[in-house]
């Protein structure tokens, strides 16, 4: 049987995305993908842990579409206060037996992608188990930018509406659930509590103008 060929880490990687085929530019927010059982060596936390770096919990519950387990695998995010070139983070990927890393465009997506925080249709892993190195700002970087924050709360002023909710009870039991979308339940009890509550009272009355317009007019 033919033996498979050994990759030479220590030779670096042509700068190529994958993507665009074009060569990645200089970045401060990068991502790797480091799986263990492989070549990754044991002590790659100890080696990593002087970069500005989040690691996400092992990944061991992904799926691909047909339905198989994905194989186990982390998530690295590294942040940088000025830019860094794809042959600076090879060097680490390469010492890490990782794939070829790739240059990340939005910070926050992928701390927050770390456990899946906004694909509720992927496995949730714990928040807690993220961890961080050389001074990374994980609270920050998980927190939603101001686009965002705007964007789900409309999001929940539409379902409110689109739902009929003239409850508030109705709408934080939904929050909780695990249909919920992430950012849902942080946004109706640290953000936007008196505009939702509003809202809802908003619902309600005109629900109920409406139904003793239908009363009347029946009698």
């Amino acid at each position: 049987m033919k033996s498979e060929s050994k990759i030479d880490w220590t030779v670096p990687r042509p700068n190529i995305n994958p993507k665009t085929k074009q060569p990645y530019k200089r970045g401060r927010n990068w991502g790797i993908v480091v799986y263990p059982g492989d070549s990754l060596p044991k002590n790659w936390r100890e080696i990593i842990s002087t970069e500005p770096i989040a690691v996400s919990p092992l990944h061991d519950k992904d799926v691909n579409p047909d339905g198989t387990t994905k194989k186990a695998h982390y998530h690295l995010v590294l942040n940088y206060k000025g830019n860094k070139s794809f042959e600076q983070i090879d060097e680490i990927a390469r010492i890490l037996r990782a794939p070829v890393p790739q240059r990340i465009s939005s910070l926050t997506g992928a701390v927050r992608y770390l456990t899946h925080m906004d694909n509720p249709e992927k496995y949730q892993y714990d928040n807690s188990e993220i961890q961080t190195f050389g001074g990374f700002d994980l609270e920050s970087c998980l927190a939603l930018s101001t686009g965002d924050k705007r964007q789900t709360l409309k999001d929940m002023l539409i379902f409110i509406s689109d739902n009929d909710i003239v409850h508030l009870k109705d709408l934080l039991d939904y929050c909780m659930s695990d249909n919920s979308p992430a950012g849902w339940f942080e946004i109706a009890t640290e953000r936007s509590t008196l505009v939702i509550k509003e809202y809802i009272k908003s619902n309600w009355q005109k629900h109920h103008i409406l139904d003793n317009e239908d009363i009347n007019g029946r009698d």
